[in-house]
């Protein structure tokens, strides 16, 4: 039996994630000089607060070294400041400084309205149901 990449769900879906963040991209780039990592890493910040490099290579799923440098180029861009952990000296904290919190403010609601103008094709039920097959793939992967 031979694999067929339009029902092979692993390929459609990793195929529709990068041609959104290409679509995507304009709308973060067109207000500042962020790469995708970097929007993503600003962007968790933004939503979880304090976070050590670790956690957000798993909040963001990526990959280490992706995130290291996101940080710096970041850090260098003054979007990001380092603070002592006081749960582990060896692992700074970090966490959207002034002008982050003032970027992510900016680029917000340009994302969303970015996905729901995607989003519009669909009707509630058949996002809602969206989300519970996400929720579901995504559980059953986390076992």
């Amino acid at each position: 039996m031979a694999l067929d990449l339009e029902t092979f769900l692993p390929y459609r879906l990793a195929n529709l994630a990068s041609k959104m963040s290409e679509e995507f991209a304009p709308v973060y780039q067109q207000q500042s000089d962020l790469t995708i990592p970097q929007w993503r890493i600003l962007f968790n910040l933004a939503q979880f607060g304090q976070s050590h490099a670790k956690a957000l290579c798993v909040q963001a799923a990526m990959d280490k070294s992706t995130v290291s440098r996101a940080i710096k180029a970041l850090n260098d861009k003054h979007y990001v400041v380092s603070l002592v952990n006081p749960d582990d000296k060896r692992a700074s904290l970090l966490a959207l400084s002034g002008q982050g919190w003032r970027l992510y403010q900016q680029l917000a609601p340009a994302a969303l309205a970015w996905e729901k103008n995607l989003l519009g094709i669909l009707t509630q039920a058949e996002y809602q149901t969206l989300l519970s097959c996400l929720d579901k793939l995504t559980s059953k992967l986390d076992e």
